[in-house]
């Protein structure tokens, strides 16, 4: 079995093979900020990514890593990954979660694209709450490279356990930008 994972691992990062680039984004939104660096997310194979989220009202944050690959099929980028991220919530509920889940993005131009993405931990991927949720997606846009710039719709959640109630960390509307190299 061990020599099976290895010729997966071995293959996988063999049709990877290609430069992986690297990036950086900042969005805002009215109640929170995320900041997110990447590295081969924009093409097929193995990806890296990075990023802390923070609801400025409240003082709510997460922050976490995540590993995936991605499969493009045409005009189509699919990925799944799994993340391990920290929840601070300041509600009592402080803990880490391990999501797992997936995206897709769609060119519907050289310069034009739409996401989604979307994972989830419930109870038995995370120490400190019953089910940890978070979905984000929107429309971008490169006008030049290496810029892109987005616009979207994020939301993280939690539902509390040991009496602790549920509640949204972060739930808005955002404008953001990046860079990739």
């Amino acid at each position: 079995m061990k020599k099976l994972n290895i010729f997966i691992l071995s293959a996988l990062t063999a049709i990877s093979g290609s430069a992986m680039a690297m990036g950086g984004s900042i969005e805002q939104g009215k109640n929170f900020t995320n900041l997110n660096l990447e590295m081969g997310k924009s093409s097929s194979g193995l990806y890296a990514e990075s990023n802390w989220l923070k609801n400025t009202d409240d003082g709510t944050q997460t922050g976490g890593v995540g590993a995936g690959y991605n499969v493009e099929v045409g005009p189509v980028m699919l990925n799944a990954g799994a993340k391990a991220i920290y929840i601070g919530p300041k509600k009592g509920d402080n803990g880490v979660a391990f999501p797992v889940g997936g995206g897709v993005n769609v060119a519907l131009t050289d310069s034009i694209n739409v996401f989604g993405e979307g994972y989830v931990a419930p109870e038995g991927l995370n120490n400190s709450v019953k089910n940890y949720v978070e979905a984000n997606g929107g429309v971008s846009w490169t006008p030049v490279k290496p810029v892109t710039l987005k616009v979207g719709y994020r939301h993280v959640s939690v539902d509390g356990k040991d009496g602790r109630p549920n509640h949204t960390l972060i739930d808005g509307a955002y404008v953001g930008g990046g860079v990739s190299f």
